[in-house]
């Protein structure tokens, strides 16, 4: 089975790239694309395969063969008491909390390289306490879900983890959530997907995939500067405050230069132990209100924020929204870690036809 990569206009490293073809050609067991291991998801009688291309200049095309092999998978993905761990070639990367004491869940710490904590997971602080490592909440139907007031808010609590893979591309889980009022009175549902690609550990990239469905009757999102939907908080050490930098797709630094702008990505770099080092949010053009406005402080806060100059989102009961976005956890500054790079393969990946 034969196909052909073409790289579009920009030159591709390290780029998840997929493609679909029937289940039945499927060669049986692990697959392998140019010797590059894979990953490959069912559903009824497609199968859609994944690998990630390490270099690909602009204007070339690669042929690409697929084939079985003995492989073992590099990421793979386990369920846990509390929600689900992510490893990345056998050393955990991240873990999906989604504890009964807490109002709702995390995704959380995200490590650079070396073992730096970039994210903050502080369960004593009094300072924004709701703000833990990378989560997804908002106003809903006037109930808040982001911060936490107490006897008021909202919970966000997880049903389930489903669709769990793992293989040689990536590892990924989709958390099942709902969301109530704080007296346990349904206002929607929340299904998200996180994938984690096996790319060099100084360039991880997480897709976020989130949906809020009206499953309960409808639904009004607020026009709130907290409006969500993803949000991560920098560590102390990392935010602008503690000697850190916020640089947007667009140009924008700092809050100053960043808080409620619209880009289509924002990076929040800093250094541990001398190493330049961050995290970036990817906002896809397919989302609402792409590029998003961003709700970032020099304190260390960076979510994408649909609603406040846009205004509130009604959805009628049975109706759905979602957004994509990539998560980038990087060692090097904005522009050694090729950020607007990274953002080319998010928003026009490399195409993929059969010979």
């Amino acid at each position: 089975m034969n196909f052909i990569l073409h790289s579009g206009e920009y030159d591709r490293r390290h780029t998840p790239v997929r493609f679909s073809m029937p289940a039945d050609e499927l060669p049986e067991g692990a697959l392998r694309v140019n010797g590059i291991p894979a990953t490959c998801v069912i559903r009824g009688g497609e199968a859609e395969v994944r690998f990630v291309v390490p270099f690909l200049a602009a204007g070339e095309a690669l042929p690409l063969t697929l084939e079985a092999c003995a492989c073992v998978p590099q990421m793979t993905c386990e369920r846990t008491e509390t929600g689900a761990s992510l490893f990345m070639r056998g050393g955990r990367f991240t873990e999906y909390c989604a504890r009964p004491d807490l109002a709702k869940p995390y995704l959380g710490p995200l490590f650079e390289a070396y073992g730096g904590q970039m994210t903050r997971l502080d369960f004593e602080t009094r300072e924004h306490p709701h703000h833990r490592s990378l989560w997804i909440s908002q106003e809903a139907n006037g109930i808040d879900f982001w911060n936490e007031p107490k006897g008021v808010h909202g919970f966000i609590r997880n049903q389930g983890i489903s669709d769990i893979v793992c293989g040689g591309a990536c590892a990924a889980f989709t958390a099942n959530n709902l969301w109530t009022s704080h007296r346990g009175r349904p206002v929607m549902t929340e299904t998200t997907r996180y994938t984690l690609y096996n790319t060099p550990r100084e360039a991880a990239l997480l897709d976020v995939q989130i949906t809020y469905t009206a499953s309960h009757g409808d639904v009004e999102l607020g026009a709130t500067k907290e409006a969500g939907p993803l949000a991560v908080r920098m560590a102390p050490g990392m935010s602008v405050d503690g000697g850190g930098r916020m640089v947007s797709g667009t140009g924008g630094v700092n809050e100053d230069g960043v808080w409620m702008q619209r880009a289509p990505w924002l990076d929040y770099c800093g250094t541990i132990d001398a190493r330049a080092c961050g995290v970036a949010i990817l906002d896809h053009p397919g989302n609402f209100g792409f590029p998003t406005h961003w709700h970032a402080r020099d304190g260390g806060l960076m979510a994408a924020n649909n609603f406040l100059r846009l205004g509130a989102m009604e959805l009628k009961q049975g109706e759905s929204v979602g957004w994509k976005y990539r998560v980038v956890i990087h060692n090097g500054d904005t522009a050694e870690a090729d950020i607007a790079g990274k953002f080319a393969d998010f928003a026009e990946p490399p195409a993929v036809e059969r010979e």
